[in-house]
């Protein structure tokens, strides 16, 4: 009779609902077969169970039902799918570039050794841009950093400065393996601007582009858009204030109180786009 268990490999603090990894083990008449949930969503044969079983892993493995794992996993790809969005439009040079700053951050807890060799894979195999004063640059198409941070990251056990960290966790450790080569001439440009002066080096937009808009220029875009969609649904929205006594103004939101899903969805949609956010998630894109 085939059998699946579910474990959850735990560090220090974390919980079953929100775990670092999550393991399964497949037990079928074919044999036996360990498999590691992926940030992808996807479960993949590894050998991390057998491992932490046999202690040459650190962390705690707590047995789960099904449920949890199912429910991480759709989480999973349905972020994937966001960063996969992401991912392209980095490698298409759609995002400003900025260049991180040496040292550490302060914003979260030390990295252990897993933790450091996977920011390091991340800092040390994205595309190179070149060399500059201080040894190989490396870009994602969004960030450009010297690969001495790397090795800032193994010397003091505490990941890089706060916003680099955040992109990378929010792209979930994965770059673009190659990037459009304007962008790589772009990342070189920035290196050159180093000597300019203090304060964050960035480009102030993507080339032939006008600069990213601000919250306010955003936020007037967002208030035209809900006006032309509310014009475009009121004919085929139903009018019923009957169903809404507790709403006074009804007969001025009606369209926002009673358009149907896929006129929601619409809307939706579009309003996340003008705000700089994944349209399919929600999930900002621009960090």
């Amino acid at each position: 009779m085939d059998e699946t268990l579910y474990f959850a490999r735990l560090r220090p603090g974390e919980s079953v609902a929100n775990p670092s990894w999550m393991l399964r083990r497949v037990v079928s008449a074919a044999g036996t077969v360990d498999e590691l949930l992926g940030r992808d969503g996807v479960w993949r044969p590894s050998d991390m169970l057998a491992r932490t079983e046999r202690g040459e892993l650190p962390g705690t493995l707590t047995r789960t039902s099904h449920r949890p794992p199912k429910a991480i996993a759709a989480t999973a790809q349905k972020h994937f799918g966001a960063v996969q969005r992401a991912l392209e439009r980095q490698r298409a040079g759609d995002f400003v570039l900025r260049l991180a700053t040496p040292g550490t951050g302060t914003a979260f807890g030390p990295l252990d050794a897993e933790a450091q060799a996977e920011v390091v894979a991340f800092l040390t195999r994205a595309p190179l841009v070149g060399d500059g004063p201080a040894g190989p640059f490396r870009t994602d198409g969004m960030w450009v950093w010297p690969e001495s941070i790397a090795g800032e990251v193994l010397a003091t056990g505490a990941h890089p400065e706060d916003l680099l960290y955040r992109h990378i966790e929010a792209r979930k450790f994965f770059f673009p393996a190659e990037l459009a080569p304007g962008v790589i001439e772009r990342a070189r440009w920035l290196l050159e601007k180093t000597a300019d002066g203090p304060g964050r080096v960035q480009e102030s937009n993507v080339p032939g582009q006008p600069p990213p808009p601000t919250r306010e220029e955003r936020l007037r875009v967002l208030s035209a858009w809900h006006a032309e969609w509310e014009r475009k649904h009121a004919a085929t929205t139903p009018f019923r204030p009957d169903l809404h006594p507790d709403k006074p103004d009804y007969n001025l939101h009606h369209v926002d109180i009673d358009a149907s899903s896929e006129a929601d969805w619409e809307y939706t949609r579009r309003a996340r786009e003008i705000m700089g956010l994944d349209p399919e998630t929600g999930l900002r894109v621009d960090i």
